[in-house]
């Protein structure tokens, strides 16, 4: 029984100990980031007893580490002070670190920067200075100005004298050359290509050379044939630059082209079958289309009932697919909170309810409230995304708000229906809209200036939308046009029929890897059979703001009514504003605007003209814009502000 205990004594424990390895003499790094740093290498000693190989092999690992980390000529001894501990001591050698690197002949000073030090090993507070480095780092230099067009672009890495820290600082010359075009794309192919692909290549023809053009002409290229059904194609593509100008060549491979034999639906629990089959029915059948495929998925997620998607594609003898689409639903019903602020609105508070999935139909609804400074908004929507089958989009809302304005108050209620279609080929969206509500004014300027104050609107309108930006929540190139007109009805003491249009266009351009700017022009009109001055003033439009003209506070651009404005009924604004990043997320911008407010429809031309100037701090983050800005007056009178202050989120126009 003995023998059998001291057995198992011995089984339970460990053969041997791990050996703890400690460094002296360590002065670039600290001990214990050396040692994460290469705790994979040193992981096998450091589980077994100290012996004098392991001890050996412990120093020699650390040695080779340091010698390509900025000490080429440290020395590592180790010895063996007993209790299974390993000690190494370093002589260090005279350290050789890469200091600041400056450009010459650029403006894109840091991402050429980043580029040439990325080439180096460490990280961004301590990188090693490796001879070999330096041309593999002038390389992504290089690289990285023929990405934007520069072909014949040139760059020299000079090594300075030591800096008082002792590293190396480099010196980078920069002779972008200049910037190449793009010739008309050539294409061969069995398959001779479409109109709308040949529009395309022609379209590219005279625009910059840079990566990202040349990375979109060849997905066009490939998606124009996948569309047509050659899933399995080959395409290559060759370049040859003349003069100033670079030539891209296609050669196509068509390969086979495969008809779609069936197409299933896996993984929907919650969601009933139909809603999502009727989104595929013409699939099975037809020629297999990767592109058409993948963008109805794509909007089957945007509905936001599922989580992911995989489509399996299964081919058979017969040069046919086999379609397979697995979808994993999302957890569609929630509660969310949020808070904000604003330099108008003040604090900002609002929850949520939604269920992204209602009944399994697909359909959206919202339930939320929202309270701020100015008043209180309550409101359901429900939104079908496939409205009678099709890819349209059917929106119905149920609300009520009060508003607390300097001129008057107000309480709103009513619904509004909207049905949107896209043409996304042709960056194209169209909204059919109806509304109806009440609206209860109180105030203190008279009827005959402020218009009726208890009235009902009923209003037919028709939005067009032309949208052609990168991003709409953080826009930095592309081009947006909106142009909307409505036809509506005040009924209240007397009815006041009235037609109302407002169109805008915005350009947006990025100048450099830093830098861009953005234009836009908005204007409009509201006219009413009569008097205009019969018009409800909630009809009004009001200028001034954080989206108009900066110099004013919110809404207090325009005629007045002792201290309070009273909105007009024609209206333009332009803005214009150059953007330069400061750093990470951190913009600075100038701006410009003006603008002018009409009482009279006819009379805009005659309105005075308001110019305002200023300049901002933005933070870019992902629900857009987080704006603190300054707008001074140019064309100040002596009863108005000189500027404001204005804090906001999402981007002016």
């Amino acid at each position: 029984m003995r023998r059998l205990l001291t057995s198992f004594f011995f089984a339970l424990s460990p053969l041997t100990q791990a050996a703890d390895i400690d460094i002296v003499g360590l002065r670039s790094y600290s001990e214990k980031i050396l040692l994460e740093t290469i705790a994979g290498r040193l992981e096998y000693i450091q589980k077994r007893d100290a012996t004098p190989q392991r001890a050996d092999d412990a120093a020699f690992l650390v040695e080779s580490y340091l010698h390509t980390h900025g000490l080429p000529e440290a020395l590592v001894e180790w010895s063996l002070p007993g209790g299974d501990k390993i000690l190494l001591t370093i002589n260090e050698g005279p350290p050789k670190f890469l200091g600041t690197v400056s450009v010459v002949g650029s403006d894109d000073l840091k991402k050429i920067a980043e580029q040439f030090q990325a080439a180096f090993p460490g990280d961004e507070k301590k990188r090693a200075f490796v001879t070999d480095s330096v041309s593999s780092g002038t390389s992504r230099v290089i690289d990285l100005l023929t990405s934007q067009g520069h072909w014949a672009a040139k760059a020299v890495a000079t090594p300075l004298p030591r800096d008082a820290s002792g590293k190396i600082p480099m010196r980078i010359t920069v002779n972008k050359g200049p910037r190449y075009l793009l010739a008309l794309p050539k294409l061969e192919s069995s398959i001779p290509p479409g109109s709308n692909l040949t529009g395309k290549l022609e379209g590219v023809k005279g625009n910059t050379a840079n990566s990202e053009t040349i990375i979109k002409i060849r997905k066009s290229v490939s998606k124009h044939y996948r569309k047509r059904g050659y899933a399995d194609l080959e395409l290559e593509m060759a370049r040859e630059i003349k003069g100033t100008t670079l030539q891209l060549f296609f050669k196509v491979t068509p390969g086979t082209r495969f008809n779609v034999r069936s197409f299933d639906i896996k993984g929907l629990a919650k969601t009933l079958p139909k809603h999502v089959r009727s989104r595929f029915k013409n699939i099975a059948g037809s020629t297999f289309d990767e592109n058409q495929i993948s963008k109805a998925i794509k909007k089957l997620i945007t509905t936001g009932a599922f989580a992911e998607s995989r489509l399996e594609k299964t081919e058979t003898p017969n040069k046919e697919l086999d379609l397979t689409l697995h979808l994993k639903e999302a957890k569609a019903r929630g509660v969310s909170f949020s808070a904000g602020f604003g330099s108008y609105e003040g604090v900002i508070l609002g929850a949520r309810y939604y269920d992204r999935n209602l009944w399994g139909r697909l359909w959206n609804l919202n339930a939320g409230i929202e309270v701020t400074s100015l008043g209180t908004l309550g409101e359901v929507s429900l939104t079908d995304p496939y409205f009678l089958d099709r890819d349209l989009q059917f929106n119905r809302r149920l609300f009520t708000l009060t508003r607390d304005h300097d001129a008057y108050a107000k309480w709103e209620s009513g619904f509004a229906m909207e049905l949107s279609w896209d043409l996304p080929e042709h960056h194209y969206t169209g909204t059919l809209g109806f509304s109806n509500s009440y609206s209860d004014i109180s105030s203190n300027i008279p009827i005959d200036i402020i218009g009726q104050k208890n009235y009902g609107v009923s209003r037919l309108s028709f939005r067009q939308r032309y949208d052609r930006r990168d991003d709409p929540t953080l826009t930095t190139t592309g081009l947006l046009a909106e142009l909307d007109t409505s036809l509506g009805i005040s009924l209240g003491d007397e009815s006041v029929p009235f037609f109302e249009t407002t169109a805008e266009i915005s350009y947006y351009k990025t100048l450099s890897e830093n830098s861009r700017y953005a234009l836009g022009i908005r204007g409009g009109f509201i006219k009413p059979s009569g008097d205009s001055s019969n018009l409800p003033i909630d009809l009004r439009k009001f200028l001034g703001g954080a989206n108009t003209v900066r110099s004013f506070t919110e809404r207090d651009l325009g005629s007045k009514y002792g201290n309070d404005t009273i909105g007009g009924t024609s209206w333009w604004v332009a803005n214009a504003e150059y953007t330069r990043k400061i750093t990470g997320p951190v913009q600075g911008v100038l701006f410009i605007d003006a603008g002018a407010l009409s009482p009279d429809p006819d009379g805009l031309f005659d309105a005075d003209i308001e110019v305002a100037a200023g300049l901002g701090i933005r933070l870019d983050l992902p629900v857009g814009p987080v704006r603190l800005e300054y707008g001074y007056s140019l064309t100040r009178d002596n009863d108005e502000p000189a500027g404001a202050f204005h804090f906001a989120i999402g981007a002016t126009f």
